[in-house]
């Protein structure tokens, strides 16, 4: 009876740590419902938290009630912004596997059977070391040839990159024709999009080359803030249309 009060004070502090997520950029503690109405954006410093596969398709989905169980990778047709779209989400710190693939190529597939667009949302931290062992030529090259029929029927392709907070910029996943990069922004007034880097008036400016950023891997076409993603998704695919 004595070591009641005690086990009840561990399922307390377990419950009380659970509401509590720590930043890693500025170390703050940031309470779990404050994150999940700010999109899980810092509302100390702005950073970025990692996206589950269920809450990215929340974010960009007019359907907020998609009904995803929590998975490493998720196909699914939907709309934004009212256009109907087919999508692929990554997990962010998953290792790809055939299953990642296989997602992938259920979304293409159903891209063009319904001629609608395809969006992709990949992780930007991938290394090729990661996915040697899980991935062969043959299910790249068969992904590749896929989306190489989008682009023959004038389909687009865009792909979100998410944790572009490091660099060089790297995918395990085949990228569309326009990519655009979620990044933190400093808050400013107007627009949130920035130019990318391989940008012509972008290589003129000498301030951009510093230590802690070097030059990406992948053309990035811009960075967009998490909260405008979806609004700049919706003026690209009217824009498509």
């Amino acid at each position: 009876m004595e070591t009641q009060p005690l086990l009840s004070s561990v399922k307390d502090t377990e419950q009380s740590i659970s509401l509590w997520h720590k930043c890693a950029a500025c170390n703050e503690f940031v309470f779990k419902s404050e994150l999940e109405g700010n999109f899980y954006i810092c509302s100390y410093c702005g950073s970025l938290f990692s996206l589950a596969v269920e809450k990215r398709c929340q974010h960009l989905l007019d359907n907020h009630d998609v009904g995803l169980k929590p998975d490493d990778a998720a196909a699914l047709a939907g709309t934004l912004a009212g256009y109907p779209i087919s999508l692929f989400v990554a997990k962010p710190d998953a290792i790809p596997t055939q299953v990642h693939f296989e997602t992938l190529l259920a979304a293409t597939d159903t891209a063009l059977k319904e001629r609608i667009p395809l969006i992709t949302v990949v992780s930007a931290r991938g290394t090729p070391d990661e996915c040697s062992d899980y991935i062969g030529f043959a299910e790249t090259a068969y992904v590749t040839a896929e989306m190489a029929r989008l682009a023959a029927i004038s389909l687009p392709h865009i792909t979100v990159l998410t944790e572009t907070d490091t660099v060089p910029l790297t995918t395990h996943f085949p990228v569309g024709e326009l990519v655009l990069a979620e990044r933190a922004l400093a808050k400013q007034n107007g627009s949130t999009l920035q130019p990318a880097l391989h940008a012509p008036e972008e290589q003129h400016l000498e301030t951009q080359t510093s230590e802690n950023r070097s030059a990406a891997d992948i053309c990035v076409d811009c960075y967009v803030s998490r909260t405008e993603l979806p609004n700049v998704l919706g003026k690209l695919l009217k824009f498509f249309r």
